[in-house]
């Protein structure tokens, strides 16, 4: 693990690239770390306004046999470690959205090739061999708002998404649900967001340090 050296480009890469051989994280700051160890988005996260300031890379060989749903608990255990990080779990109640299929039906397209790397920035989600859960978990980044799976899809799917980002507006604003990201969602992929209330499960951090321990 180390601290990310930006290039200064806009379209500087953030993200995720996994496979049984090699773990590969890069551009990403402590809050969102924290959120993908403990399982929740970042606005789930109430902790110091210095964890979404300097951003890691992290370089692990996982372990023999290594499956997708091992990465939070071994980033968990490597957050603890390296960051010292200590935290608690509080249930609030919040505004939410439950992502559906539309009337017309899913228009996802069931993926023929190999996994490639998820981008999920403003303005575009692509990835290939990808979950509906990937995907809302995105779309929850992107809203500031948790986002549950109520599609019933189960399968892999080849991912591309791309709206106008300076469309989208607050997520506690009506006006929200006419942006782009909503039509996007709508006309790209046949799926819809509603929006919900519902109890979620935020991250209090009670402690962290700034600078992780050396490799």
């Amino acid at each position: 693990m180390k601290q990310h050296v930006s290039s200064g480009e806009l379209t500087e890469r953030a993200g995720i690239e996994e496979d049984t051989a090699l773990v590969k994280i890069e551009n990403l700051p402590l809050r969102q770390l924290i959120g993908m160890a403990w399982r929740v988005k970042t606005f789930q996260i109430v902790g110091p306004a210095w964890l979404g300031g300097e951003t890691f890379d992290i370089v692990a060989k996982p372990p023999p046999g290594y499956q997708q749903d091992q990465l939070p608990a071994l980033l968990e255990a490597l957050l603890i470690d390296r960051f010292k990080v200590v935290v608690h779990h509080e249930s609030r109640s919040a505004t939410a959205y439950a992502l559906v299929v539309s009337k017309g039906g899913s228009k996802l397209r069931e993926t023929t090739g190999a996994r490639t790397y998820l981008t999920g920035r403003p303005g575009l989600i692509e990835g290939n061999q990808r979950s509906i859960t990937e995907l809302k978990d995105l779309l929850a980044g992107m809203l500031e708002r948790p986002v549950e799976n109520h599609t019933g899809l189960t399968g892999r799917y080849d991912l591309k998404l791309e709206w106008n980002p300076a469309e989208l507006a607050s997520a506690d604003s009506p006006a929200n649900e006419r942006a782009s990201l909503f039509r996007a969602i709508q006309e790209q992929l046949g799926l819809k967001l509603e929006r919900i209330t519902a109890p979620e499960d935020f991250v209090v951090v009670d402690r962290a340090q700034r600078v992780p321990v050396a490799n």
